[in-house]
């Protein structure tokens, strides 16, 4: 063999023992790669999850039907309190209040009979006992008769006697015979000296009467 083929020979050998190196180093990179895949589920795996957040807490019961059905919170039974319906006799009276402001006598005189001559309502009608006309206070009076001897009524009628009008004056007088007792003799015959001769003969009338009891 030659110089020269022996030389052709020895770097065919080289390059041959070269590319062998090359692969093996390519094949233990790569096998090196499939390790670190193999293990990155592992470590992945490894790590836990944060925990779940705690469940909220459950709503609270509704309300059933039957609470509430005999006792209500303060406040709201103070409203109900407030908002429920008048009575019967209390929008009556607040009825004939009202028309007792009326300008038509007439008016205020109806109005009259509707307020019962009891608790608030026969103050009221006392209190008419100043009204300007004269039909609403014989009004009054009739409606003070009927207070069953309700002694604030009888000393309404008592003041009656000194009305400046004469019907009323003796309205006034028959009211208090028939609904006063002996009592009142002595406010009546304060009066016996009238001006008028029909209140002076009623005056004397209800005071016989009267002792006569």
């Amino acid at each position: 063999m030659s110089r020269i083929e022996r030389n052709r020979d020895w770097q065919t050998r080289l390059g041959v023992g070269a590319l062998l190196v090359f692969l093996s180093l390519g094949t233990a990179f790569l096998g090196c790669g499939s390790e670190r895949e193999a293990e990155a589920p592992q470590q992945s795996g490894s790590v836990e999850p944060p925990p779940p957040p705690p469940p909220p807490p459950p709503p609270p019961p509704a309300p059933s039907a039957d609470a509430g059905a005999d006792e209500a919170p303060p406040a709201l039974a103070a409203r109900e309190a407030r908002s429920a319906p008048q009575s019967e006799d209390d929008e009556d009276l607040r009825e004939a209040l009202n028309e007792l402001r009326s300008s038509d006598p007439e008016v205020r005189a109806d109005a009259v009979y509707d307020i019962e001559p009891e608790g608030v309502g026969l103050r009221y009608l006392i209190d008419t006992l100043n009204d300007p006309d004269p039909e609403v206070r014989i009004s009054v009076i009739s409606q003070l008769e009927d207070a069953d001897e309700e002694p604030e009524a009888i000393a309404g009628l008592v003041t009656a006697l000194g009305d400046d009008n004469n019907e009323v004056v003796i309205e006034a007088i028959d009211a208090i015979e028939f609904a006063a007792d002996s009592a009142v003799i002595s406010d009546l015959r304060r009066y016996e000296d009238h001006p008028d001769e029909e209140v002076r003969e009623a005056i004397a009338d209800a005071i016989e009467y009267l002792e006569d009891e």
